[in-house]
């Protein structure tokens, strides 16, 4: 009787539940468990639906249960419209909450390129939630767990698209004050008279002063003890406080060496096969992910872009 309430309509709420999930298992007990109470009060729940229904919706077997041909014209009506009404609660939360963007960095991009500008995206895009994700373990650590990140490395990571941003390129970098009361550095041979800071991590891509010196046809080894670190970030702040020269990276050192924070003693640069990549995942695209990927190439829009790493590695 359509012009009928669905109030009177519809069997009660509480034993379609129970039905949808023993008809799933095909077991009281299973169901029971799912649901948190006894099997006893899933078997009342079910008998007390067939019942109202006037159809036997189970055969009861020895050992477990089968839909009858009512049980399985049920089981279909009632999983659709469970589904139904679960896909359309997840839409109404998902929009009573503010989106997500999760973000993957290196803690030294974070620090030195990234959490500066943080604010003017945060400025443009109030609606969004921002999480930061850092690690050194490298992104294929973290890509499941992220929408988009910037990543160093050679531009393929299963199930991201990558743009390259920036070139790999490593050269000298110290603070003004380290060079006070020094000899002028005029070739890579002067470095092995200099306090020289070293990165000792191996789960990085970046190269360390053997590899550099090595570049430049410099032979010997430095006459100080180095500084050693197993982080990029410390490294950098410790040439900031003038404790050494420090192989700096393009994009890392970008706003060190522009505020004067930083500078070049040497002109000699190293050009590396890996670079900083935009990425951003194959599947679906959130529309915070594709506001930050705009935002993103938006901030390298003066320079020109390399094609997705996909297509220069074909």
């Amino acid at each position: 009787m359509p012009n009928q309430p669905l109030s009177e309509r519809l069997p009660r709420i509480g034993g379609l539940v129970m039905f949808e999930a023993a008809a799933r298992h095909l077991s009281f007990t299973l169901a029971a468990q799912e649901l948190r109470v006894t099997q006893a009060a899933v078997s009342q729940q079910i008998r007390t639906l067939e019942r109202e229904m006037g159809v036997v919706l189970f055969e009861r077997l020895h050992r477990g249960l089968r839909l009858t041909r009512q049980g399985s014209r049920l089981q279909r009506a009632v999983t659709t419209g469970f589904q139904h009404i679960a896909d359309t609660a997840d839409d109404l939360r998902s929009a009573a909450r503010p989106p997500v963007l999760t973000i993957g960095v290196t803690f030294a991009v974070a620090t030195f390129w990234l959490v500066p500008r943080l604010a003017a995206f945060r400025t443009a895009h109030p609606e969004l939630n921002v999480h930061l994700f850092a690690t050194d373990r490298g992104f294929e650590t973290v890509a499941g767990q992220v929408d988009a990140g910037i990543a160093f490395g050679d531009g393929a990571w299963s199930g991201f698209q990558a743009t390259l941003l920036r070139e790999g390129e490593a050269f000298p970098v110290c603070s003004p004050s380290y060079l006070k009361g020094r000899p002028r550095l005029a070739r890579g041979e002067d470095l092995l008279n200099e306090t020289l800071l070293s990165l000792q991590d191996t789960r990085m891509d970046l190269m360390d002063w053997p590899a550099w010196l090595a570049s430049q046809g410099v032979q010997g080894s430095p006459r100080h003890r180095p500084l050693q670190f197993n982080s990029h970030t410390v490294l950098l702040q410790a040439a900031l406080e003038g404790q050494g020269v420090a192989l700096g990276w393009s994009l890392l050192t970008d706003d060190l060496l522009a505020r004067g924070r930083l500078v070049r003693p040497l002109p000699h640069v190293l050009h590396s096969q890996r670079g900083f990549y935009f990425v951003l995942g194959n599947g679906k695209r959130s529309e915070a992910a594709l506001a930050f990927r705009d935002w993103m190439l938006g901030q390298f829009a003066d320079a020109e872009l390399p094609a997705p790493a996909a297509q220069l590695l074909a």
